[in-house]
C-alpha cells in the first residue's frame, strides 16, 4: 500500500516547496526532528512526532503541521493510519476558511486522496476547488497535481482550470469578471414588497350614464405605487465561480454564529458568480465596524458595499 500510494501522491514531491516556506526547523526541535524523519521517509516516526507536537502549534502553523501529519499518516502502510488520514483532513478542511491559503492545499491533497481510491471525478472536484481558492504561490504544485487527475478523470471543468493556471489574462479576466459581479449585483428581488390591489366591493348596477361610471370607476380604483428602491450597506465576503465553495463559506460563517446568504449572479459570458454577502446595515461606518469586529479575528475579507433594495 505505501508504495502504491507514494508513486500516485504528487503532492508528496511536490509539498517540498511548501516545505521551504515553513520555520518549523528554525522554531522548535521537535518540529524539526519531524521535518527530518519525513524528508528521510521514516513515515511512522514522522507521524509521531506531528502527533505530539501539532496540538500545542500557534494558529498561524497548526493546520500546517497537521497537514505534514496526515501525509506521514497516509504513507506509513497501514490502513488504520490511512483511515484517519483521510478523517483528518476532512476535518481540517471543515475547519478552515477557503479565504486561507492553506486550504488549497487541504483540498489538493484530498484530490490525491480521491485519486488513489479511485474517486476520479470526485477528485477533480476537489482539484477544481483547490484552483478556485489557490494563490499565485501554489501555481507550480497545482500543475503537477493536475496532470496527475487528468490522467484519469475526465473533466471539463478540471481542464478549463488546469489550463488557466498560471495564466496572467485568464486570472486578470476572471478578476474583471468579479470586479463587475460586485459593483452591479443587486439583492434577489423575491424579497422585494409586491403593490396588489384590495378587492373592490360588489356594487348593484346603477343607472348613472357610462361616462360617470366610468370616472367613478377610476376614482375608487386603488391607487398602485411604483415600487421604490432603498439602498442599503452590506459586506461581502466573496465570489466563486462553483456554488459548494460559497456554501462553504456560509457554513463556516454560521458556526460561528455569523448569518450570511448566497446571491447568484450570471455574467454576460455565461459564467455564474456565487457571491456571499451579510448586512443590511444602516450606515457604512457600522459595516465597517462589524467586519473588524467579528469577521477580522477569523481572517475572513470583507468589502462594505452600498447595495440598491426594492421596496
Amino acid at each position: 500500500m505505501t508504495k502504491s500510494f507514494i508513486h500516485n501522491l504528487v503532492i508528496t514531491g511536490a509539498f517540498s516547496a511548501l516545505a521551504t516556506t515553513l520555520s518549523f526547523a528554525e522554531t522548535a526541535p521537535t518540529l524539526a526532528s519531524a521535518q527530518k524523519a519525513y524528508v528521510n521517509g521514516n513515515w511512522k516516526e514522522a507521524a509521531a512526532a506531528y502527533e505530539a507536537v501539532c496540538p500545542v502549534q500557534p494558529d498561524s502553523t497548526r493546520t500546517e503541521c497537521f497537514l505534514w501529519n496526515i501525509l506521514a499518516l497516509s504513507q506509513t502502510g497501514v490502513a488504520t493510519d490511512f483511515s484517519k488520514a483521510g478523517k483528518r483532513l476532512d476535518s481540517l478542511i471543515d475547519k478552515t476558511n477557503p479565504q486561507k491559503p492553506i486550504y488549497a492545499d487541504l483540498m489538493m491533497t484530498k484530490a490525491q486522496f480521491q485519486l488513489y481510491l479511485g474517486r476520479y471525478n470526485k477528485a477533480a472536484e476537489s482539484l477544481v476547488h483547490a484552483i478556485e481558492t489557490s494563490q499565485p504561490h501554489q501555481v507550480t504544485v497545482l500543475q503537477k497535481v493536475c496532470s496527475a487527475v487528468q490522467e484519469r478523470a475526465h473533466s471539463e471543468d478540471l481542464n478549463e482550470a488546469c489550463k488557466n493556471l498560471g495564466n496572467p489574462e485568464a486570472s486578470k479576466a476572471k478578476a474583471e469578471q468579479a470586479a463587475s459581479a460586485q459593483q452591479n449585483v443587486q439583492v434577489d428581488q423575491a424579497n422585494a414588497v409586491e403593490s396588489k390591489p384590495q378587492a373592490a366591493e360588489t356594487k348593484a348596477p346603477s343607472a348613472q350614464p357610462a361616462e360617470t361610471k366610468q370616472a367613478d370607476a377610476k376614482s375608487s380604483a386603488p391607487e398602485v405605487k411604483p415600487a421604490e428602491e432603498k439602498s442599503t450597506w452590506q459586506l461581502q465576503l466573496g465570489a466563486f465561480g462553483i456554488k459548494s465553495n460559497a456554501d462553504l463559506l456560509v457554513d463556516n460563517l454560521k458556526k460561528r454564529n455569523i448569518s450570511s446568504k448566497i446571491i447568484q449572479n450570471t455574467l454576460e459570458s455565461g459564467k455564474v458568480l456565487y457571491i456571499v454577502r451579510t448586512g443590511p446595515f444602516d450606515t457604512k461606518e457600522s459595516a465597517v465596524d462589524y467586519g473588524a469586529k467579528k469577521l477580522a479575528p477569523l481572517n475572513v475579507e470583507f468589502r462594505p458595499m452600498l447595495v440598491k433594495q426594492v421596496q
